[in-house]
């Protein structure tokens, strides 16, 4: 990819959420504002997501075990608001991308009777 392509695929993520994993599982969503030529991210608006502990997941496993019971084990978030990722800790990249319906076709939906 040529520069003034990369320059331009860039510009079109401006404002877009991006959910960005680092290298110790965390994951950041927030809107992009700018990236430099480390590779640096800045976010807008982010929320830090954490996996669940392994001493939570134990917990669910072991009530599994003996109850039969499932339990739901979630991950953990707080807000961060504007956030600088080093490039050298992202380990992927996503974009969020919100999918309009057309304007001029309607949902049907259709259930058992």
């Amino acid at each position: 990819m040529e520069e003034a392509e990369a320059t331009l695929f860039l510009e079109s993520l401006l404002g877009k959420t991006l959910n960005v994993t680092v290298l110790d599982g965390r994951i950041f969503s927030g809107l992009f504002r700018c990236t430099d030529g480390d590779s640096n991210i800045i976010l807008s608006n982010s929320f830090e997501y954490r996996m669940p502990s392994k001493a939570a997941a134990k917990v669910a496993i072991e009530k599994l075990k003996t109850t039969g019971q499932s339990s739901r084990v979630d991950m953990t978030s707080r807000f961060v608001g504007l956030i600088v990722i080093p490039g050298k800790q992202i380990a992927k990249v996503e974009v969020e991308e919100k999918r309009e319906w057309p304007r001029n076709q309607s949902l049907s939906i259709r259930t058992k009777s």
